[in-house]
């Protein structure tokens, strides 16, 4: 069935003619009747008779033609249109195909997110041989990246572990207060940052999930303390490039929580800054584990654990990073009094990623 495009081709086409043929009989009867008179002998010398039997054997052939000759001209140009794609095919091919691997924001411009989603998935699934794997491993991945609101370039931690004075040096309420540092590049800055120190585990987990939350810590009660006790967690220091920022304390029953303005609108241009902050918690000291988690996605990071004069005879480092790629892990020697360990690693760490410090006190292994 014709469109109405083609329909409206045919109408214009039938119209031309028709006033062809219409004029050229018009014209040709003209010059019939100015042959018998003398009137007007400057319009016998006119070429009107071959200008009639030109429009009118136009419009006869142009009718004739249009719709004898349609479905063949129709046809012809399918078959023409075919042969040129055959032909062009694999150069079209290699065009898109360079433009697929070279230019990611002319790809943005043309392919919609949805578009690009199943361009990924198909690649995956070329590579892995498996669908369903493909599928499954770029939703999760591409959720985790789309919850990180930064990116952290060249993370350094270090922390240092230490007896708590203030308490029982054994026993169930033993405690090593840990002193850890950070330090980052990350772009873009978040304008506000938050750190928790939580009793409630299942709060604990929400802080994790939340994309606003910068550190949750989760401190069991022990010792008469809570997670709102500052002994418990402390946040001392932060500073933006070097320039130390205000730090507010809000206290509530079980949990405390403290609030750094960085110093960034909320609608400035993306920008890399220099963050660091320092935070003390209280680790029991007979639940033998430390562990720090990412958070954002992270472009190299590097985790020192000192541990000297703390009665700890060895630690065990276990780093939760997913990557063909190895950490490197280094310790001191024994013979140095400062003992620490180290793990570090150059590629791409997700986030919910991290390392675990796991040690054994020597006063165990001498009960044994």
């Amino acid at each position: 069935m014709n469109n109405a495009l083609q329909r409206l081709y045919k109408t214009k086409l039938a119209f031309l003619a028709t006033v062809a043929t219409v004029f050229g009989i018009v014209l040709l009867l003209l010059a019939h009747w100015t042959w018998g008179t003398a009137h007007w002998p400057w319009l016998v010398a006119l070429p009107i008779t071959d200008i009639g039997s030109a429009l009118f054997t136009t419009g006869l052939i142009a009718i004739f033609f249009q719709y004898i000759d349609q479905q063949d001209a129709e046809t012809r140009a399918t078959q023409r249109l075919r042969r040129v794609l055959a032909e062009e095919a694999p150069a079209i091919r290699d065009a898109v195909i360079q433009g697929f691997d070279l230019k990611a924001d002319d790809i943005a411009k043309v392919a919609s997110p949805a578009t690009l989603d199943r361009i990924t998935k198909n690649c995956l699934t070329l590579q892995l041989g498996d669908r369903r794997l493909a599928e499954d491993l770029y939703t999760d991945l591409r959720q985790q990246i789309i919850r990180a609101k930064e990116r952290r370039y060249d993370v350094h931690v270090s922390v240092a572990l230490s007896p708590w004075d203030d308490g029982p040096a054994q026993g169930s309420d033993a405690m090593f207060v840990a002193t850890v540092r950070w330090e980052y590049r990350v772009t873009p800055l978040s304008p506000v940052m938050r750190f928790s120190c939580v009793s409630d585990m299942s709060e604990y987990r929400e802080l994790l999930r939340d994309p606003s939350s910068t550190v949750a810590w989760y401190f069991e009660p022990a010792a008469g303390l809570t997670a709102a006790s500052t002994e418990s967690f402390e946040l001392a220091q932060f500073t933006v490039d070097g320039k130390p920022r205000p730090i507010r304390r809000a206290k509530r029953r079980r949990a405390q929580t403290f609030t750094v303005s960085t110093g960034v609108a909320e609608a400035a241009e993306t920008r890399s800054a220099q963050v660091a902050y320092t935070y003390r918690v209280l680790v029991q000291r007979h639940s033998h584990l430390l562990h720090l988690d990412t958070g954002e996605p992270t472009k190299g990071l590097k985790v020192e654990f000192w541990y000297g004069d703390c009665g700890i005879r060895y630690v065990n480092m276990l780093d939760y990073i997913a990557s063909a790629q190895e950490p490197r892990i280094s310790r001191t020697p024994d013979s140095i009094p400062t003992r620490s360990a180290e793990v570090a690693f150059d590629g791409w760490v997700l986030p919910k990623a991290g390392v675990a410090f796991v040690w054994v006190l020597e006063n165990e292994v001498s009960g044994r």
